[in-house]
């Protein structure tokens, strides 16, 4: 425990360096820039920018892309909470509160909430990662086939239930994820399932932009068919008529 602790502190001596803490930085912001656009999760964010970090220190490289990490998922978090569109998949809860907060005038106020939210929950959860790995390690290789399986199912029943409205509609829209999830080809055994011989749809429906597109499709009907309100000033002529029509 002494030598894990020493470890610690020896880190965070060479993290909270000024250059290193500049190239944190540098990571945030791009995290973001790149973390707003629909579709461009945490992955994609560093896969696109790893190759700037080549000719980096690798200590500062490393600080990088762990900013770059962190400021996507805000990043997709402005969009969901703005927007209610979930740039990636983990922020599709957010839009259940974080939309009605702006309709409300708020928006601000939960950008604030979910930038504190991540900030202790991110070090709550580093904390808890660096006491507790060994165990949870332990725990997690003695899961075997039944055991993912339900986790995957209870997954899919909380995600149900936590939609609005009737919860018959949330598990007949799990149903049907599940199908368009089966189309394509198998990650591991490499089995086209249900591609019709098609190249086309070997792929599967599976990636971030579809998913975005399914999350922002019910936000942009209900904006197309709801009726805008006139904001033109009424003529002169007219409020006349009517301050003439009116009572005294």
């Amino acid at each position: 425990m002494d030598t894990g602790l020493g470890g610690l502190i020896h880190g965070f001596g060479v993290a909270l360096q000024w250059q290193n803490l500049v190239y944190c930085l540098i990571g945030v912001l791009a995290g973001n820039l790149v973390g707003v656009l629909p579709g461009m999760g945490v992955l994609s964010a560093i896969s696109i920018l790893l190759p700037l970090t080549y000719g980096m220190p690798p200590v500062g490289a490393v600080l990088m892309l762990a900013g770059l990490a962190y400021g996507a998922q805000y990043g997709g978090a402005i969009c969901s909470i703005l927007l209610n569109l979930p740039c990636h998949p983990p922020h599709a809860v957010t839009c259940l509160d974080g939309f009605p907060l702006t309709k409300q005038g708020k928006g601000g106020t939960a950008l604030g909430i979910t930038m504190m939210g991540a900030v202790f929950g991110a070090a709550f959860g580093i904390i808890q990662m660096i006491f507790t790995a060994p165990y949870i390690a332990r725990i997690a290789f003695s899961f075997g086939s039944a055991e993912i399986c339900s986790l995957m199912l209870l997954g899919l029943l909380a995600g149900s239930t936590l939609a609005k409205g009737s919860p018959l509609k949330g598990v007949a829209m799990t149903i049907l994820g599940l199908l368009l999830g089966l189309v394509g080809q198998d990650a591991n055994t490499g089995i086209e399932r249900f591609t019709f011989a098609s190249s086309i749809s070997m792929t599967g429906s599976s990636s971030s932009p579809s998913r975005s597109d399914f999350s922002a499709s019910p936000s942009s009907c209900g904006a197309s068919t709801t009726p805008r309100r006139s904001t033109r000033p009424m003529p002169s002529s007219a409020s006349a008529t009517c301050g003439r029509a009116a009572p005294t």
